[in-house]
């Protein structure tokens, strides 16, 4: 048996390569503060905690019809094909242009064909203070944008 630093070169190549991708994509994860590369990315969600005298902020989805009545809309592949987290990952962008909420409210309005198309969809926050570590007081809805359909 040859001893264990005699690789061949074709196999230290390959493993230098596999190190290298690896160290890329951890990079590329960090530095683009993204989770597209888990589990090579950065992984905000697990980094820090909640100050128990702090708040607590929820994204969510409220759609509204014709009747202008607002209604809770939650996140997930079955109403609007993409997860809370994808859209908070994005949510400087969709703030800057509310048209990306576009194709929220069409896949929406896709699952849902027996319902009244959406006239616009609001992507808000609940911001719930802490006191102690639990809720204390109301809790405050807060408009990030809006998408009208055209």
């Amino acid at each position: 048996m040859p001893p264990a630093s005699a690789l061949a070169p074709a196999s230290r190549i390959w493993r230098t390569l596999a190190v290298l991708l690896c160290v890329g994509a951890l990079l590329t994860g960090g530095l683009t503060r993204s989770n597209d590369l888990f589990p090579f990315g950065v992984l905000d969600q697990f980094s820090k905690g909640t100050d128990p005298d702090g708040e607590v902020v929820n994204t969510c989805l409220l759609g509204v019809r014709e009747d202008g009545e607002p209604f809770d809309i939650r996140f997930g592949g079955r109403t609007v094909g993409i997860d809370r987290a994808d859209v908070e990952n994005n949510l400087r962008a969709i703030e800057a242009d509310p048209r990306l909420l576009a194709p929220l409210a069409q896949e929406y309005d896709r699952r849902h064909p027996d319902q009244e198309p959406l006239s616009a969809l609001v992507l808000c926050q609940r911001i719930t203070q802490l006191q102690d570590g639990t809720a204390h007081g109301a809790e405050e809805l807060v408009e990030v944008t809006r998408w009208e359909a055209p």
